[in-house]
């Protein structure tokens, strides 16, 4: 289907309070570097109502990886479709943002997301099994790539089921062959490297959710922490993590903090995603 072709007003922008080429840089960073970097599994949660029971609880016994992964199994979100409503928070080195979008998903197939400021579509992205497209309709660009030109610009594993599985707030894991678990504090510690990539989930020692994910590339010196708080029961997929507040720190673009605020959620209920690149639009430079 054709899809609009529309730019918001520059009026609109303006009133954000940004130069234009700080709005341009800032949007740019955003959809060709950490929109793809989170959409990859590798763009998420912070205090709520779960943190201040898990406070009160210790995890009192020892319990191995593979007992902490069955666990986690159990907990895990797997819809056919899914579709919600985000609140984006973004606060990078050099400028702050925030936005509402649409996500929405079908597994194993696309991940499709549009925002919005001010009531206008400023981007839509799509990524598939091997490419990522996004549409920057403030600049009329847009861009198409293949999915693995995550790992080959940033250094990072890109996967569309990484990917899912992360907005979903299931655990990614790069290899779970070698992980180490421990008892910390009110959360156990499941941690282990594969080729140069670390990582380290901390599972709550009474519920047994997710709290945290921290996944580090030493090689190329990037790290993101995410964590997951806010569950409540979802309809078909018992609880889900409503608020996921993401640390990312990369010598590429620097430090940024990323809060995402999921809200009504709907799980197997297929829907439309349309997407088309506009002829007049150019590749991003």
């Amino acid at each position: 289907m054709a899809d609009a072709t529309y730019t918001a007003p520059l009026s609109s922008l303006r009133r954000a309070g940004l130069p234009a080429s700080k709005r341009k840089h800032g949007m740019k960073q955003i959809l060709t570097f950490w929109l793809p970097l989170v959409l990859s599994g590798l763009l998420l949660a912070g205090s709520g109502c779960n943190s201040a029971k898990a406070a009160r609880s210790t995890s009192k016994k020892e319990m191995s990886a593979a007992t902490l992964l069955g666990q986690l199994a159990k907990n895990r979100v797997s819809p056919e479709w899914f579709e919600s409503r985000l609140k984006i928070n973004y606060a990078g080195e050099d400028m702050s943002v925030s936005a509402s979008a649409t996500l929405r998903m079908r597994k194993d197939s696309l991940v499709w997301l549009s925002v919005k400021k001010f009531g206008f579509e400023v981007a839509r992205a799509q990524i598939t099994q091997d490419s990522v497209f996004v549409i920057d309709r403030i600049n009329s660009e847009y861009t198409a790539a293949p999915l693995d030109y995550l790992a080959s610009s940033y250094g990072l594993p890109a996967s569309l089921q990484q990917l899912q599985d992360f907005l979903l707030g299931n655990p990614v894991f790069f290899a779970t062959k070698g992980l180490t678990a421990e008892p910390l504090g009110p959360t156990y510690r499941l941690s282990g490297g594969h080729e140069g990539l670390d990582t380290e989930y901390l599972i709550g020692a009474d519920d047994f959710l997710l709290k945290k994910i921290t996944l580090s590339d030493t090689r190329n010196k990037q790290e993101m922490s995410a964590l997951l708080s806010e569950y409540g029961p979802v309809e078909g997929a018992g609880n889900f993590s409503y608020l996921r507040n993401l640390t990312l720190s990369s010598p590429y673009s620097g430090t940024a903090e990323v809060a995402l605020q999921f809200s009504n959620p709907v799980l197997n209920v297929p829907t439309q995603t349309q997407f088309s690149i506009p002829p007049r639009y150019t590749p991003a430079k």
